[in-house]
This record gives structure tokens, C-alpha cells and sequence, in this order.
């Protein structure tokens, strides 16, 4: 699996010009993580975790895996209908969603994407149902893996910010001041962060103590 060690560059980047997240990414320690999947599994995989915690998506995920027969592609989710995967526990709009995103992987090559600038990837994946900015902005960062994407508007993002910055992340001069420093290498600053939710760092008590800054 893929490994964000260290010494990377863009590790050292970001531990220079920021030392909360320097603080951060020292007790977060290398980070790694899932790689591969199709296109189409990536952008399923993110509509289901729409404004759910990963474990609960995971579930939903796996139930719609098992009610597709072991695979997830277009042509396996295709072949429900919507009730059919709603009862996989989604949403009737997510299910709609992945239905419609199911049908237009059976009639676009979703691999195309890669070749595609950051805007014009989200301008096409906006374009479909159900895919918002975050939606795209997931896929761009971790299944694309592109290195300078910043989902200010995801609440886990806000939430592991105002733990480390005591600062809220929707004040712009907030923004300004911290995250500019991390251009061009925001994708790792996130990565550190949603790691850091995830494993229950933000659950242990100020940022300040539990980071020792």
C-alpha cells in the first residue's frame, strides 16, 4: 500500500512553514493507505459516505458489494433499482445517484478523467447527479491522488482544524493565514487531518496537551 513517510517533500513542506501541523503529522507518524479500485468504485464509494462517518459508509458499502454479487461496477449496480439499493440502507437520492452514476460509466470511459485538470474534473463529475464539489474534490484527492486539494467546506475537515488551530475554519482571514502556507501540497495536510479524526486523536482532550505545543 501506498506510505506518506516522513522524509517526504511534501511533509517537510508543510512541518517548516506550519508547526501546528508539524505537531500533527509527528504524532500522526507515516501515514498509509488504501490504494486502487476503479474509477467507478471511487466515486460509489464517496457518494455513500456523503455526510456519514467512515464506518457507517463502510457497512452501506458493504451490503451494496454483497447485494451486486461480490462487484462493484456499473454493470452490477446497473442491474438494481433504486429501491434496491436504497435498501442497502442509502438514501432514495443517493440510491438515484448511484444508479445514474452507474449509467453514464456504462456510456463514458470515467478513466478519461485523470488526463483532465483539477476543474475540469470537478466540472464533469458536478455535471452528474448527486456529485457535489466534495464529491468531486474525494475523488480527486484520494483516488486521483492530485497534491493541492483543499475541501474547506467538509465538516471533518472543519472539525480537526478548529481542534488544532482553535480557530474556526469557516473565518476566510482563518483560511488565509493557515492554509495558504500549505500550497502547493494541501492533499497531505488533509490526509494528516482525516487521520487524525479517525484514530481518535480529537477525543483525547486539547489539541494543545495532547500534542505537547
Amino acid at each position: 500500500m501506498p506510505t506518506i513517510g516522513l522524509d517526504d517533500e511534501a511533509v517537510r513542506y508543510l512541518c517548516e512553514r506550519d508547526w501546528r501541523l508539524a505537531h500533527l503529522i509527528a504524532r500522526v507518524g507515516p501515514l498509509t493507505y488504501r490504494d486502487g479500485g476503479t474509477p467507478f468504485e471511487a466515486l460509489a464509494h464517496s457518494i455513500i459516505e456523503q455526510m456519514l462517518t467512515m464506518k457507517a459508509g463502510d457497512v452501506i458499502r458493504g451490503r451494496l458489494i454483497d447485494k451486486c454479487g461480490g462487484v462493484l461496477t456499473p454493470e452490477s449496480v446497473g442491474a438494481l433499482s433504486p429501491d434496491e439499493i436504497r435498501a442497502c440502507g442509502m438514501s432514495r437520492t443517493k440510491a438515484r445517484s448511484l444508479h445514474a452514476l452507474a449509467d453514464y460509466a456504462l456510456s463514458h470511459d470515467l478513466d478519461e478523467l485523470a488526463a483532465l485538470p483539477d476543474e475540469d474534473v470537478r466540472s464533469a463529475l458536478v455535471a452528474l447527479p448527486g456529485i457535489g464539489k466534495w464529491t468531486a474534490d474525494m475523488y480527486l484527492l484520494f483516488y486521483l491522488g492530485r497534491e493541492d486539494i483543499l475541501p474547506v467546506e467538509d465538516a471533518a475537515v472543519r472539525q480537526v482544524f478548529a481542534w488544532l488551530y482553535h480557530a474556526p475554519m469557516t473565518d476566510r482571514d482563518v483560511v488565509a493565514a493557515v492554509c495558504d502556507v500549505w500550497h502547493p501540497h494541501c492533499s497531505t495536510a488533509i490526509r494528516y487531518m482525516y487521520r487524525a479524526l479517525n484514530t481518535g486523536l480529537l477525543k483525547l482532550g486539547d489539541s494543545r496537551e495532547v500534542l505537547g505545543y
